[in-house]
């Protein structure tokens, strides 16, 4: 998105969060509409509902890999692991 310039901005022009209301005087919130509480608090929320893999810590996308704790490729590998037939090692 393009902001214009401070200069270039109506000085009768004024600019909103679109989350709580507040004006917006930084040009940082003003680009991205969103005040810097607001923007601080969101992040936090969405850090709580992040959640990584036990096996190999990548995050986890899926609602049915939150539920188990681990992502699909290594349920897959564990699976495989577990149900692999031994071999017959006898002459």
């Amino acid at each position: 998105m393009k902001l214009e310039s401070l200069d270039e901005m109506e000085e009768n022009k004024r600019f909103f969060c679109w989350s709580c209301g507040k004006q917006l005087e930084a040009v940082d919130e003003i680009s991205q509409r969103i005040c810097f509480q607001c923007k601080q608090t969101i992040k936090e929320l969405k850090e709580d509902d992040v959640f990584f893999c036990w096996a190999c810590g990548k995050q986890l996308l899926h609602m049915s890999e939150v539920a188990q704790g681990v992502c699909h490729p290594c349920k897959s590998s564990i699976i495989r692991k577990i149900y692999t037939p031994a071999k017959n090692t006898t002459p």
